[in-house]
């Protein structure tokens, strides 16, 4: 409960009196989402990706858009690798929608490249229900026209507190509590070099504690954006992050 206060506070969604801020909270509760998605909405328009990011949190909103055949799972990874870029999950799902749209919604397209065509489609009638409240609201739509950089820090800018750092063991820590996550396997990420620092959407507890849909960040993003929830900490612990930055 309190870390869901301060989560919401740092998100500038309630103030000092836990009361809905005006404009951000109030909009923010009209949301369907988990407020980090709700935060990621509302500001994408300043920074010129809004329809990138309701393409991205549509997509998130659904469960496994790639699917494996138990006697094709190398083809199947081939077809992935096709939509996969560098900067991890968040944009490789934005190309896989792109692709969708592009290829005028086709279910034989999906299943040629083992793509689930009903979550597909379930994301597309999700992200235009999206769409109608960053109306509603007179968010501005438009795209980032191919900047990647912009969509990766409006997704900070909702999802700062999922923020984690690679250790010297070679599993990640979390940057605020300093647990322990590794990168799932089914992220575009696993067979990869791991980055220095990321953001994740959830984490998954199975035998491990695993970072799902993943994207590689630039750490000076998390004081630029969130300085606020950063700061805390000792004195030592502060100046630390701090020094990690500059690295």
């Amino acid at each position: 409960m309190i870390r869901g206060l301060e989560l919401l506070y740092a998100l500038g969604g309630i103030d000092d009196s836990a009361k809905l801020t005006q404009p951000l909270g109030v909009r923010m509760a009209e949301f369907p989402l988990d407020p980090m998605f709700a935060k990621m909405l509302l500001v994408s328009g300043d920074f010129g990706c809004s329809e990138e990011i309701l393409t991205i949190t549509a997509m998130l909103q659904v469960q496994n858009i790639f699917f494996t055949p138990r006697n094709q799972k190398i083809q199947a990874e081939k077809m992935k690798r096709r939509f996969s870029v560098m900067e991890g999950d968040h944009l490789t799902l934005l190309n896989v929608y792109e692709a969708f749209q592009k290829y005028g919604k086709n279910s034989r397209w999906c299943h040629e490249h083992y793509l689930n065509y009903k979550g597909l489609v379930r994301a597309s009638s999700i992200r235009k229900q999206l769409e109608k409240l960053l109306k509603k609201f007179k968010i501005k739509l438009v795209s980032s026209e191919g900047d990647a950089d912009v969509i990766c820090r409006c997704i900070v800018a909702g999802f700062f507190a999922n923020a984690a750092r690679l250790h010297a063991t070679g599993s990640y820590r979390t940057i605020r509590d300093d647990k322990e996550l590794d990168i799932h396997p089914t992220s575009v990420m696993y067979a990869e070099k791991w980055p220095k620092y990321v953001v994740f959407y959830e984490v998954l507890q199975t035998n491990k504690d695993y970072m799902r849909d993943v994207t590689e960040i630039d750490p000076t993003w998390l004081y630029e954006l969130a300085p606020h929830y950063y700061q805390y900490g000792t004195e030592n612990e502060i100046a630390a992050k701090r020094a990690k930055v500059g690295d």
